[in-house]
Order: structure tokens, then sequence, then C-alpha cells
């Protein structure tokens, strides 16, 4: 796979991820969490400046996209870490928010995959997404000659 096709298809995850989280909240009606807000500000800017990278080819992006990536990821698996009772609660999933916290195990995929369901959680959809996009711009520096 060339780093073009890298580039893009981690703008599509971003994409997708942003497209993503504005579904929820803004359509579904979920209010997002301190740490869902941390992982959209890290989020965001990815879909703008992988976009750009990818439409002119520029694989010099990767030292202003991967950090960011790396932040969301963090926080991402801070988060699921948290969820899954791996680390002691932080709180921060409950400041704020009127509605259910971030461990509830959403129905995403309607009552046909209601298995899946009870494994899914926005936090963990998140978490995937930074790992697809530090996947994809992890390749290799060409050696010198």
């Amino acid at each position: 796979m060339t780093r073009e096709n890298r580039l893009y298809l981690a703008w599509v995850v971003a994409l997708l991820a942003t497209l993503g989280s504005l579904y929820f909240s803004e359509v579904r009606g979920y209010i997002p969490c301190v740490l869902c807000w941390f992982q959209r500000v890290t989020m965001y800017p990815l879909v703008l400046l992988l976009g750009v990278a990818a439409f002119r080819g520029d694989a010099g992006v990767r030292p202003y996209v991967l950090p960011l990536a790396l932040i969301g990821w963090g926080v991402a698996l801070t988060q699921n870490l948290e969820i899954w009772g791996l680390i002691k609660t932080l709180k921060l999933c409950s400041v704020g928010q009127t509605s259910a916290g971030c461990d509830v195990k959403w129905p995403i995929f309607g009552d046909s995959l209601a298995s899946v369901s009870n494994v899914v959680t926005i936090p963990l959809l998140s978490l995937i997404a930074f790992s697809v996009v530090i996947a994809l711009l992890s390749w290799r520096r060409r050696s010198a000659l």
C-alpha cells in the first residue's frame, strides 16, 4: 500500500470517527463527557490535516498528525481502562452529564447484533479509530542512499 493510500485511508477513518461522534451527540442526543471532548479535540483536526495531506500526497504531515493521534489514543485508552475496571475511576465521565455515562453499552448496531452491542461502547470505537489512524501513519522512513 502506498503512502498516499495510507494517508487517504487515515483521513477516511478520521472523517468517519468525526461524523460518528457528531451523530451520537447531535442526532442521538448523547452528551459527551470530558474525556470524550478531549478525544474530539484531537480527532477533529485530523480530518482537516489528513484531508489536505491526502489531496496533496504530502507524507510530510506525519510529524503534525501523529502527536494528535497519540494523545487522543492515550485519552481513549485511559477511558476504556476506566470502563473495564482496570484503573480507578477518574470521575470525569459524569461531570456535567445529564445522561448515562460512557460505560453504557449502547445499542449501536440494533437488535440484530445484540451480542456485539453488549461489548461495544462509544469510547471503544474511538480507541479503534485512533489505533487505525496511527497504524496507517506508521510506515518506515526511507533509508538514505
